[in-house]
């Protein structure tokens, strides 16, 4: 009997993991909006709750409050966006109140909920564009990502110590195909 309550309790903690920060949560997670919904029937999305984010394109800020136009990409399960070479398109955020800039900088990764209002038109660069638009009552700022490289070492084992190994590099003779085709020893690169 104690083995199935502890396999409850970690099933429940293992839950709370992958949830959505507070700030992003509503109180209904059937009834959000999916971006393409709402840009495929803007009329009828209106008024809608919805989680959408992306990448930061562009900050704007006036007396009237703060636009944020951002480039939309799916969301994971935790609400983060998953950032790949196809968007479905750009929406835009309005804020009531002041968001700096360099804070929400352009290129970082955002998320917000609320709920959609009409679709303005405005464009990008020379293009012509119908962006849905989100008037944010939640939003979430993404840290950035550190990015981890390896290394894979492919020396042998038993030299692969630096305290083990040789102090001196020896340099074997090993043939080198050229940009002329030919094979030349690997002594001489002339």
């Amino acid at each position: 009997m104690l083995k199935y309550w502890f396999i409850a309790a970690a099933t429940l903690s293992l839950g709370a993991c992958s949830t959505i920060p507070d700030e992003l949560a509503v109180a209904n997670e059937d009834n959000l909006v999916t971006y393409t919904t709402a840009l495929d029937n803007p009329a009828q999305a209106e008024g809608s709750s919805a989680r959408w984010g992306g990448v930061i394109a562009e900050v704007s800020n006036s007396d009237d409050g703060t636009v944020i136009e951002v480039v939309n990409y799916p969301l994971n399960s935790y609400g983060r966006p998953v950032v790949t070479d196809n968007s479905d398109g750009r929406f835009r955020a309005v804020i009531d109140g002041f968001v700096d800039p360099m804070v929400y900088e352009k290129g970082r990764s955002v998320t917000f909920s609320g709920t959609i209002g009409a679709p303005v038109e405005d464009k990008i660069d020379e293009y012509r564009y119908l962006f849905p638009t989100l008037n944010a009552s939640g939003r979430y700022l993404w840290k950035e990502r550190q990015q981890n490289t390896a290394e894979v070492d492919y020396s042998s084992l038993w030299y692969r110590h630096y305290w083990y190994s040789q102090p001196y590099r020896i340099y074997y003779p090993v043939p080198v195909r050229t940009n002329g085709g030919s094979q030349k020893s690997g002594g001489d690169n002339n």
